[in-house]
C-alpha cells in the first residue's frame, strides 16, 4: 500500500470565500477518496452563501469552515476531482453588527495537478445550493 498524500493549499474564491487555507489528504496513495478541511474569509454586499442571512443591507464579513469529501480520478499526477461538502460559519453585517450563523452544501468539480510530494494546484468550480457558481484556484504543497 502506498503512503497517503497530504497537502496544504491556499484557495482563492470557492467555498472559502475570498481566500482560505485547506488541509487535504487521500485515504491512501495519490488518488481515490480523500477529504479536505479549511478555514476561510470573505465579504460581500449580498449574501448568497448562507440563506439564513440573505437580504441584509451593508457589507457581510464571513468567517467559514469548509469540509469536503472528494475523489481524485487518475493514477498519475493529473486528476479530475469530484467532491461534495458543507461550509458553515459566522457572518457579521456591518449595518447590524450582530453575528449570524449559517451554512450551505457545495459541490467540487475541478482539475488538479498533484505529485505525491511537491507543488500542486487546482482550478475548478464549487457550486452551492443557493445557485451560486464559484470558480476557484488553489496552489499548495504536497507531502
Amino acid at each position: 500500500m502506498s503512503a497517503q498524500t497530504k497537502s496544504v493549499n491556499l484557495e482563492l474564491l470557492g467555498a472559502n470565500g475570498l481566500a482560505g487555507i485547506n488541509f487535504d489528504t487521500r485515504f491512501k496513495g495519490n488518488y481515490g477518496f480523500g477529504y479536505s478541511v479549511g478555514l476561510g474569509y470573505g465579504f460581500s454586499s449580498t449574501n448568497i452563501d448562507f440563506a439564513e442571512t440573505a437580504g441584509r443591507d451593508g457589507v457581510n464579513h464571513q468567517a467559514v469552515v469548509p469540509v469536503e469529501l472528494n475523489y481524485l480520478f487518475g493514477k498519475h499526477n493529473s486528476h479530475f476531482v469530484l467532491g461534495a461538502g458543507l461550509v458553515g460559519g459566522v457572518v457579521i453585517n456591518e449595518a447590524v453588527k450582530k453575528p449570524s450563523f449559517g451554512g450551505t452544501a457545495f459541490a467540487d468539480i475541478a482539475y488538479r495537478y498533484q505529485k505525491p510530494k511537491g507543488f500542486n494546484f487546482s482550478i475548478g468550480m464549487k457550486p452551492n445550493l443557493q445557485n451560486a457558481l464559484y470558480p476557484y484556484l488553489s496552489v499548495g504543497f504536497s507531502f
